[in-house]
């Protein structure tokens, strides 16, 4: 009895291990299953944009330059701002990664990234990295700050100018297209050395990422105007009392906070440099003073609505200052010159049509069908201009 006593726990261990054994086996093949079941999904989801034209045409753009075992990386702006507010979602990865060869590009995987690590979802708690806060370069190259503030202006190395800057970000990568030797959500991926990936240092041109940035900036601020054209209708169709009657005033004044962040995120106040960096700079300062407009028309609003500018001349403000706006348009361009392309036909239509709501409104406040204009040819011509925007493109 003792001797069996003595074997027994031996025999017990014996069978915990097997037990264990088993379990471990049964977990790795249900690990190695689900891998094989995102693979598919994902190959199943991106088959078409095995060729890039799809991707281009589906709204992707090349954000640099080959990144050594890891590819190209092809952004989908709208598609990275959903995941970022909706989390993820496996069937549209924000970004594609792709290695090329004499013009000829190959679809490697996939990469997505969220704010946060996700609780839970198709990828594996392991496939999720962290990418630290990050100053982005026009090179392709990168450099560590915490805060956007801290990014040179030009990097240290290369001397390429500063683009953006991001958090860090919880990214998983899919490697569907091109088998990973560490596995399918590794970060980088081996096979892709022959590709190689040196950045050229020397590339300081606007990338197409950026143009892409600029393009759905211009549709976001055309989807906000064309619901200030619609509260500026309701709130004239006939009068109102306050607060009513200036009900549009916070959003021309959230317009304007929103141009005055987003169109530059590389400079001031968001991005590295000082305000004297943001002033010595035309195309920057223009933008920054083309912002405070809705601002100025917001508060005007509310001041002449509350009995504050009874002089005939403040009537004279508003249209003047549309009259600003639309006529700096025919100036502006992103690439430093004026140059006859549909970017400058798209903003002289703008400018147009804000040159034409000038003119409505001075007409009004010297007209005795002042309801019948600023209900109707005011909110038409600014839902105008917000479809103009709606519809832009650098690509």
């Amino acid at each position: 009895m003792i001797e069996g006593m003595r074997i027994a726990p031996r025999r017990i261990a014996a069978a915990l291990a097997v037990v264990l054994a088993s379990v471990a086996g049964a977990a790795a093949a249900g690990t190695a299953a689900a891998a094989e079941d995102v693979v598919a999904e994902v190959r199943r989801h991106t088959e078409r944009y095995q060729d890039v034209a799809r991707a281009r045409a589906d709204g992707f753009v090349a954000g640099g330059g080959m990144v050594a075992l890891h590819g190209i990386h092809f952004v989908n702006p709208t598609l990275q701002l959903r995941a970022a507010t909706l989390g993820l979602d496996l069937a549209q990865p924000p970004m594609l990664l792709y290695v090329e060869r004499e013009g000829a590009f190959r679809l490697a995987g996939v990469e997505y990234a969220l704010p946060a690590r996700p609780e839970g979802g198709p990828l594996p708690a392991s496939a999720w990295h962290v990418h630290e806060a990050s100053c982005h370069y026009r090179d392709d190259l990168e450099w560590p700050a915490t805060r956007a503030q801290e990014c040179p202006l030009r990097h240290p190395g290369s001397n390429a100018p500063f683009v953006l800057w991001h958090p860090a970000l919880a990214v998983a990568h899919v490697w569907a297209w091109i088998e990973n030797p560490a596995g399918p959500f590794a970060p980088t991926n081996a096979a892709l050395a022959p590709w190689g990936g040196t950045p050229e240092s020397h590339n300081h041109a606007r990338t197409e990422a950026e143009a892409a940035y600029s393009t759905l900036n211009h549709h976001v601020a055309g989807a906000f105007l064309l619901v200030i054209a619609i509260v500026v209708w309701w709130e004239r169709r006939r009068p109102r009392r306050l607060p009513w009657a200036v009900a549009s005033a916070p959003l021309w004044m959230a317009f304007s906070v929103y141009l005055f962040l987003s169109v530059d995120p590389e400079a001031w106040p968001i991005g590295p440099g000082s305000i004297a960096d943001a002033l010595a700079d035309p195309l920057v300062l223009q933008h920054k003073m083309l912002s405070f407009i809705p601002l100025l028309i917001g508060v005007m609003d509310v001041l002449g609505r509350a009995g504050w500018l009874r002089s005939p001349r403040w009537r004279l403000v508003l249209p003047g200052l549309t009259l600003l706006g639309g006529s700096t348009l025919f100036l502006h361009s992103h690439h430093g010159e004026i140059h006859l392309d549909r970017m400058f036909f798209h903003h002289a239509l703008m400018g147009a049509a804000a040159i034409a709501g000038a003119c409505t409104l001075y007409i009004a406040q010297r007209s005795t069908t002042v309801p019948t204009l600023m209900a109707r040819a005011w909110p038409g011509l600014l839902a105008t201009i917000a479809l103009l925007l709606l519809v832009y493109s650098e690509g």
